[in-house]
């Protein structure tokens, strides 16, 4: 596929017909957040991704529309396993807000307000973030943290900043937990 000369699909052939998708960014991120997620069995996920892939008309060939969701995802390529097997370096739900500001910063694109940003545009983009920008230089810390590569200055920055640089999601405290749940029941 050539960015520069050809059109940007909106549909995939299922059964000799092109299916229409839903190919903003927004949509296809609700769906790999949805991958990612320990939580979901296989199945769920794969639900998540033809529902909103395809809403409202999902195909009867589910199996098909599974198989082109997935390429449609990877850009129109078949799915690299050995890819997924790396250790990760970001999370779309943690690392949201440098996201976010790295696409303000780097292209003044505000993914808030923009209209339609097709998929696989968003990938190209979100691959050529500036270098200079902080979520770049989140994922540059956690690469060379998890390869045992870090400076001495870089070690100090992770043992300071542990919540910035682990991927888990950070819990409340039971004493916030408490006082949500308190101003819940008032009213």
């Amino acid at each position: 596929m050539n960015y520069l000369t050809d059109k940007l699909p909106h549909a995939v052939m299922i059964d000799g017909v092109a299916v229409p998708i839903n190919t903003d960014f927004r949509i296809c991120l609700r769906i790999i957040q949805a991958m990612e997620d320990p939580q979901l069995m296989e199945h769920e996920k794969l639900t998540v991704l033809v529902t909103l892939l395809y809403h409202p008309d999902i195909p009867d060939n589910t199996a098909l529309a599974i198989e082109q969701g997935l390429k449609f995802l990877n850009l129109g390529e078949n799915a690299d396993i050995s890819r997924l097997r790396q250790p990760q370096v970001y999370s779309l739900n943690k690392d949201s807000t440098y996201i976010y500001t790295a696409f303000k910063s780097t292209f003044n694109i505000d993914l808030n307000t923009v209209d339609d940003l097709h998929w696989w545009k968003f990938r190209s983009l979100f691959s050529d973030l500036g270098k200079d920008c902080f979520f770049n230089t989140l994922i540059s810390l956690r690469s060379r943290k998890n390869s045992g590569k870090l400076t001495d200055s870089e070690k100090e920055f992770v043992r300071n900043n542990p919540d910035v640089i682990s991927l888990s999601e950070r819990r409340q405290s039971s004493a916030v937990q408490d006082f949500i749940s308190k101003i819940g029941r008032r009213g």
